[in-house]
């Protein structure tokens, strides 16, 4: 990834910060996260994160107003009377919206939730490539990265095409062959310049 301009990069589950302060290092970026964890927050703030401590689910963020999302949700499910949604795609439809058209996606999640995420990448990202990640410990939960810049409004995929795109997205949820993300993929995603942006809580205030 590359940017020559100041943006604004988010990570809706920022945890410690360690992941995304390294996938950002070395570029312009305003560093934002969201973190539920007291002692999380506070270890991603001596980062030098701009952290909001809420559950991201009452966070709101103006649309279209950050140019890289780093997305990696909690592996379960959601919680309630109408839980029976992955939390993956939950995350992914609450904060896809906030991406600017060309902004960058990084979504990291378990290799088989590729397939429910399917119809919205498919509906809304272009330059969709999934990686397979090589880190033991990401080897031991199949996880992926799906690299992906979002649609202008004008680039909507017709029905044909959108069809085509979720059918090999779902595919490669079961591909045993996936390349891995090296240091220098084959793909250069150029992530656009942004403004500072706010996020508010509507929630109950954990700080």
């Amino acid at each position: 990834m590359t940017s020559s301009s100041e943006f604004s990069a988010l990570d809706p589950c920022v945890g410690d910060a360690v992941a995304f302060n390294a996938l950002l290092e070395g570029s312009p970026a305003r560093r934002y996260g969201i973190e539920i964890d007291a002692y999380r927050t506070e270890q991603a703030r001596s980062l030098g994160i701009d952290v909001l401590q809420a559950n991201t689910m009452d966070i709101r963020c103006p649309v279209e107003s950050i140019s890289l999302l780093y997305l990696n949700p909690p592996y379960d499910w959601e919680a309630g009377q109408s839980g029976n949604q992955r939390l993956e795609l939950v995350f992914l439809e609450h904060t896809y919206r906030w991406l600017k058209p060309e902004g960058v996606l990084v979504f990291v999640i378990p290799q088989e939730r590729l397939k429910p995420c399917a119809r919205l990448l498919a509906d809304h990202f272009k330059n969709i490539r999934v990686y397979r990640l090589g880190d033991p410990e990401c080897v031991r939960f199949k996880q992926i990265a799906v690299l992906a810049a979002r649609r202008k409004r004008t680039e909507r995929l017709d029905d044909r095409a959108l069809v085509q795109t979720e059918r090999y997205l779902e595919g490669l949820s079961s591909q045993d062959q996936l390349p891995d993300l090296a240091d220098e993929t084959e793909a250069t995603y150029s992530v656009p310049a942004s403004g500072a942006t706010e996020l508010t809580n509507s929630g109950i205030p954990l700080d």
